[in-house]
Formats: structure tokens, sequence, C-alpha cells
């Protein structure tokens, strides 16, 4: 039995919610905070999970679970000499999480198309 539709959709606060985290991933990213980078990455996930194509989700987990280990073994090492930084492996394997869920969002569609011309952009 199908669902009734309704005329409104969470269209824009969907992408609302994409844009903020997005943002605060470079954020993240660029003060060198593995742990909030690796929390927002999940978040991410969690929200274009639904975009994702059969057997997606499941390496997501896979390299989340990955990241998580390498966040452990950095983590012992920021907190016994107090440092901020990312290893190189971690840092690494968070970029490529980051870049992997936004061709996620790419590919569904969900970010505007460049035009050519600037004409073009207001039609």
């Amino acid at each position: 039995m199908e669902r009734e539709k309704t005329e409104f959709n969470m269209a824009v606060s969907y992408l609302d919610r994409l844009n903020a985290l997005f943002y605060a991933a470079d954020e993240a990213a660029m003060a060198l905070d593995a742990n909030g980078w690796y929390h927002v990455l999940l978040n991410l996930r969690r929200e274009l999970s639904t975009e994702m194509k059969a057997g997606e989700l499941d390496k997501f987990n896979a390299d989340a679970r990955e990241i998580r280990e390498l966040l452990g073994k950095n983590n012992r090492g920021v907190s016994r000499f107090g440092l901020i930084e990312i290893k190189q492996e971690l840092y690494d394997k968070l970029d490529a999480f980051e870049i992997a869920l936004r061709k996620i969002m790419k590919e569904a569609g969900l970010q505007m198309k460049m035009q050519d011309d600037a004409s073009h952009s207001l039609r």
C-alpha cells in the first residue's frame, strides 16, 4: 500500500543541513580536528545514505570503522603529548571519505549544475 504524498517536502531544509555539515567538515579539516571531522562525516553519511546505491552504505560503514581505529591511535598520541595534529594516514582516509560523500551528493543531483554562460543562470 502506497502512502499518500504531501505537497510539502523537505528539500530546502535537507540541502541546508548538507550545506551546514559540509561547512563544518571544512572547518574541522582546516583546524586539524580529527574527532570533529570524523563525526561530521558520519552525520553526512547518515544524511546521504538514502541517496546511496546498493552496497555503497556497507562500504562507507567499513571505511568509517577503519577510520575510527586510526582515530583511536591518533588520539592516544595527541592526549599523551598534547599535540594538535592528524597523522597523515588518518588525514588521507578522512579526506577520501569526504570526497566520496561529495561524489554521492553530486551523483544524486543535489548540487546545482554550473552554467557555461552566466546569462543562463537566471533562467
